[in-house]
């Protein structure tokens, strides 16, 4: 090769001097090519795949919305409207909270162990006039409601006692419900008599102190202690010293919210069934009845009982206590 010649191809633009073939030029071109498919490829699957996330993430927040929107109606939390909004997320379901508002108020409970010179029912002393206004106040009526009453109570209509149409007129649709609070305050009544049932001068009218006795005293006892713990008032006493005594004094005179309870009693009075007519009113011969529970001790209405009430006040022999031992 001739030096001047070589000379020329190191001077100057060298990619313009240095051959290329045509092959080598279809190469880079091919290369380029597969470089910026595989680059769109890339890209066009990145894009995808973000679409994808998108439409997934999308689809996860409309389930979860869904899904919120459903618990929000089904749950016994959310918030009530119309009549006693407020008493109905800690009230199980009754007729009449359906049929009239109950007030409610703001008072301070009469807590003195000492009565003051304004004094309930239960403050008086014991006597037949005493007794008579307890009875007036104890009173359970009866009333009717619906099949599907009967079932938002979460009883079974079929075994709930209905009002013969044939004697009452009420159709067929028609069952029998009583207010608890009545029963309750009924069963406050038979303690205070067998608690007063030795006041001087008292001589309160009460069955004999046989078995059933025992059992209905246990009874109303076991009721009154279970309402007070399912109400379970979060009220607290303040403590004070007061002279002569070593230990500090309970103030019992706490605040309270409360329902009016007259307000129950007038409506109880007002849609009440005849209650003259209740007491002589016949038993049905098509009526559900379920086994007498003082014949047999294994259930009462459908519920299983065990075998200790059959004794309740009255201990055996064995059971006396003598120096501390059995």
């Amino acid at each position: 090769m001739d030096f001047s010649k070589t000379l020329d191809v190191f001077k100057g633009d060298r990619t313009s001097r240095i051959p290329y073939s045509k092959a080598q030029n279809d190469r880079e071109i091919e290369l380029d090519e597969r470089w910026m498919n595989e680059r769109y490829r890339t890209r066009r699957a990145s894009l995808i795949s973000i679409s994808r996330l998108w439409i997934y993430l999308t689809v996860a927040n409309l389930a979860i919305l869904g899904i919120t929107v459903y618990v929000s109606f089904q749950s016994p939390c959310r918030p009530f409207r119309g009549k006693n909004a407020t008493l109905r997320p800690i009230s199980w379901w009754s007729p009449v909270l359906d049929a009239i508002e109950i007030p409610t108020f703001t008072t301070t409970i009469n807590g003195t162990l000492f009565p003051k010179p304004e004094i309930s029912i239960a403050r008086e002393e014991p006597s037949a006039a005493n007794d008579a206004a307890w009875h007036e106040y104890e009173k359970v009526l009866t009333h009717v409601v619906s099949r599907e009453e009967i079932v938002k109570l979460g009883k079974d209509p079929d075994r709930v006692a209905r009002f013969h149409d044939d004697y009452w007129g009420f159709g067929d649709d028609a069952y029998m419900v009583q207010l608890d609070v009545m029963h309750q305050i009924h069963c406050l009544n038979l303690l205070r008599k067998a608690a007063f049932a030795d006041y001087p001068g008292y001589n309160p009218e009460m069955d004999p102190h046989d078995k059933m006795w025992w059992i209905h005293l246990g009874h109303c006892s076991d009721i009154l202690l279970q309402n007070i713990q399912c109400n379970a008032n979060t009220e607290v006493l303040t403590l004070a010293w007061v002279e002569d005594y070593s230990r500090p004094w309970p103030d019992f005179s706490v605040n309270r919210q409360c329902r009016d309870f007259n307000t129950l009693v007038k409506w109880q009075h007002e849609n009440a069934v005849d209650d003259d007519k209740f007491d002589n009113m016949p038993i049905p011969e098509d009526g559900f009845k379920w086994p007498p529970p003082w014949k047999q001790a294994e259930s009462e209405l459908g519920v299983k009982l065990g075998q200790h009430h059959q004794q309740e006040g009255i201990p055996k022999p064995h059971e006396h206590h003598h120096g501390g031992r059995k």
